[in-house]
């Protein structure tokens, strides 16, 4: 895999993982207003990542947490929309 290739894998992940904060952060914000459930708090920020030079088998095993960390949070997200789904019939 090229360096070309690698960094827009990640960036497409990195989009994909900041658009799953945001919508996990939505849901937490619905749950508390039903005061179910309560906030949790999140300790990195997209600012807070830095750029530095990997070897490229370091760069494929990052890739692999990353893309199974983005589809475990989206397991999460879709999970927590179903309790919130639930939660709005009643």
């Amino acid at each position: 895999m090229s360096s070309q290739q690698y960094d827009s894998r990640v960036f497409n992940l990195e989009a994909d993982l900041n658009r799953l904060e945001t919508r996990v952060i939505r849901i937490e914000a619905l749950l508390v207003q039903n005061r179910r459930v309560p906030p949790v708090s999140t300790t990195q920020t997209p600012s807070s990542r830095s750029r530095r030079t990997v070897s490229p088998q370091d760069r494929d095993r990052i890739f692999d947490r990353l893309a199974t960390l983005v589809v475990e949070l989206k397991q999460q997200v879709n999970a927590l929309e179903g309790r919130v789904a639930k939660l709005e019939k009643h």
